[in-house]
């Protein structure tokens, strides 16, 4: 049995270091390269760079993507897997713009790739709109992939894992807030998670995670026919609408099924150290998966219905069902099978159970803050209290224990007369070295190596003199400071472990130079979009992107000028602005883009034109629509001029092909495969005739 729980155990390092590229919320795809510096925008960009080993780090701040991010095409290797990881301190955000098309895209990132690690990064807002069925915002199949500390929530629908997907870890991941109200069925397709469809022979494991508020269950495995593990996960207030009280969906805190076939050769649903608290209806349901199951260690209380539900309707099998508390449900537990194992649970008799077996029966710990490595906090709910007859009542089922026997619940009391006096953390400075001198102002980069003998590093803080600096919870421990003046600077690091000891390094001291007089350098300023020469249809809703960097400084403004009228301004990136019901006419669009020191520079002028709208759609025909890039466009009648200009955009407003045609030519083919999957609109302009049509390439 015991070696049945190193499936747990997964290697989360790799051998070999890749590549390394960069996404950012300001970052640009045409004109980033990947780099710190310059980064890109999409996951889709990196996707496409990236090679086994390789790792993508996203820069904290909020993603909106306007399409799908496909996530396809090849794979890791076993010791290198793909890394999508939170850059080291900052969160990344992932959500939708408001351009995402939800009828045409189903999911906000889909995966079909093995071998990858997704680390640090919330997911959210995916929520579903009426008139379509709710979207998972991470979907898709994979193997010996991880999943750790993914924040998911306020979706329509939960994470979704499909098909011959095996060995893969979910780890220390919060899934909560998924809701689908518009759904045919409401509320019922609205778990956390979703581990479903999966064939035998495959292992999954769900560790350290939270299922919490969802408008169906936690965690469904509807349909899987292979093996889960699930070990000291908490999930609580499943089934309920947006409110909290309303009847939402099953309300399951863990769905176990159910499964098409009927499997009692080995333990299938394996259920270790795990809470299951106030769920509408079941703390545990069987559902008719008719396969064996290992429940041991395992607490269920306050469930509205039942803590445990197992029924003869479905199958009959050898269960093994030990150590588990079942507290202060309706239904405390309901086993209708014969044949299982089923002792050394505390609604049997020769055990008792009141609130005074518990540290705490407050529940509301378990929302607490996960610990600065991502695991779950430290509570004292549900934890057994002193002297409670539950203390070492338990049998040994291979899981690990102290004293004589099992405890029964989750959490193993430790008892220990032994005094353990904790060893300090050990810190130094790395960089700067001693005696290093810089030119203010000066921009230094200041590193710390940390250990702790006896446990972990919980933070590291960065001080000059008594003044704090910086700080730093994760690897790598570096801090940046910035704009230093002239001086003599005093640096040190204090490292804090997990037993709250500390460790002061050793004293650094360096010197910033006055720096002879500077010029200041003036800010590069560019329109990213709409291209030169674009056409729109009045009243025009055009979206300008602006560019703007600045070598010795900041940008502090950017302003936007339509010949010497001022239009918008912003002084936070991005640097973008939306014109509403822009009448016919030309326009000369400019943007000043003004630095910290007050240097200012203007972009070259870019020209676009809104033209009167032409309803007559007669003129032209695109088929076939959808296609792949190959289609054709025929005229019933032409255009009232000797030539004309074909454009066609995507609904960012980005040029992607441009042509001029005479009014001789009645059909026209294109071959346009090389874009991405999306929406595209082609407008045929002469004169003042503007003639649009959306179309979709897949």
């Amino acid at each position: 049995m015991r070696t049945l729980f190193l499936l747990c155990i997964f290697a989360l390092a790799t051998s070999a270091s890749g590549s390394v590229y960069y996404l950012s919320p300001q970052g640009n795809d045409l004109l980033g390269d990947g780099t710190i510096n310059s980064p890109w925008f999409t996951l889709e960009k990196a996707w496409n760079a990236a090679a086994a080993g390789d790792t993508i780090w996203l820069r904290g701040g909020t993603y909106q993507y306007t399409t799908m991010q496909d996530i396809t095409g090849k794979s890791g290797l076993s010791d290198r897997r793909i890394k999508f990881w939170a850059y080291n301190g900052e969160l990344p955000v992932i959500t939708i713009s408001s351009n995402f098309d939800r009828a045409t895209q189903s999911n906000l990132i889909y995966f079909e790739a093995n071998y990858l690690h997704f680390k640090g990064l919330e997911i959210c807002n995916f929520t579903q709109i009426p008139g379509l069925r709710a979207s998972s915002a991470l979907f898709g199949f994979t193997s010996y992939s991880i999943f750790e500390n993914i924040n998911y929530h306020h979706n329509g629908l939960g994470m979704v894992i499909r098909g011959n997907s095996t060995e893969n870890l979910i780890l220390n991941c919060d899934f909560h807030h998924i809701y689908d109200p518009y759904n045919t069925d409401p509320y019922c397709h609205s778990d956390g998670l979703d581990i479903a469809e999966i064939p035998a022979g495959t292992t999954n494991t769900v560790k350290g995670c939270r299922f919490y508020k969802n408008g169906d269950d936690g965690l469904d495995l509807w349909n899987n026919e292979g093996t889960v593990i699930i070990d000291s996960c908490w999930t609580w207030s499943n089934g309920y609408r947006e409110d909290g009280f309303t009847a939402g969906g099953d309300g399951s805190g863990f769905k176990l099924g159910q499964t098409t076939t009927t499997d009692y050769s080995t333990y299938k649903r394996i259920l270790t150290n795990n809470l299951s608290i106030s769920n509408r209806n079941f703390g545990i349901t069987q559902n008719s998966a008719k396969c064996k199951m290992f429940i041991c260690n395992n607490i269920l209380y306050d469930n509205r219905q039942m803590g445990i539900y197992f029924s003869a309707s479905w199958g009959d099998a050898a269960h093994l069902i030990r150590n588990n508390i079942s507290y202060k449900n309706a239904n405390d537990v309901a086993i209708g099978i014969k044949l299982p194992v089923v002792d050394h649970n505390c609604w049997q008799p020769g055990y008792t159970v009141d609130d005074n077996d518990f540290r705490s029966i407050d529940p509301t710990q378990l929302a607490s803050p996960r610990k600065a490595d991502g695991s779950l906090p430290v509570i004292e709910f549900m934890h057994l209290a002193a002297g409670s007859d539950l203390i070492d009542s338990g049998i040994d089922v291979g899981l690990p224990f102290s004293g004589p026997a099992p405890d029964l619940g989750a959490f193993e009391t430790i008892a220990s007369t032994t005094v353990v006096v904790n060893i300090n953390p050990v810190i130094s400075l790395s960089s700067p070295l001693k005696s290093a001198s810089f030119t203010s102002p000066a921009t230094i980069t200041i590193d710390a190596t940390a250990s702790d003998p006896d446990g972990a590093i919980t933070k590291v803080e960065f001080f000059q003199g008594n003044v704090k600096i910086g700080e730093r919870t994760t690897l790598p421990y570096s801090i940046t400071w910035k704009e230093v003046p002239a001086g003599t600077w005093s640096l040190t690091a204090v490292a804090t472990d997990n037993e709250n000891g500390k460790a002061v390094s050793v004293a650094v001291s360096i010197t910033v130079n006055k720096s002879a007089t500077v010029t200041n350098q003036l800010p590069i300023v560019s329109i990213a979009s709409p291209t030169k020469g674009s056409s729109f249809t009045a009243p025009a809703t055009i979206t300008v992107d602006v560019t703007a960097s600045d070598k010795d400084g900041s940008i502090s403004k950017i302003e936007l000028f339509n010949g010497s009228v001022k239009l918008t301004e912003t002084s936070s990136a991005p640097y973008s602005c939306t014109l509403k019901d822009l009448p016919e006419g030309t326009y000369n669009l400019r943007a000043v883009a003004t630095d910290n020191l007050k240097g200012s520079s203007n972009s070259t002028i870019l020209q676009i034109t809104v033209v009167a709208n032409n309803e007559k759609k007669e003129y032209f025909n695109l088929y076939p629509n959808p296609n792949n890039g190959l289609f054709t466009v025929d005229f019933a009648s032409l255009i009232t001029a000797e030539n004309f200009m074909i454009t066609i955009v995507d609904l960012k407003g980005t040029t992607v092909y441009r042509e001029h045609l005479s009014a001789e030519e009645s059909s026209k083919q294109f071959d346009l495969s090389h874009l991405n999957s999306g929406i595209y609109v082609i407008m045929i302009t002469a004169s003042q005739i503007l003639l649009t049509q959306k179309f979709i390439k897949n």
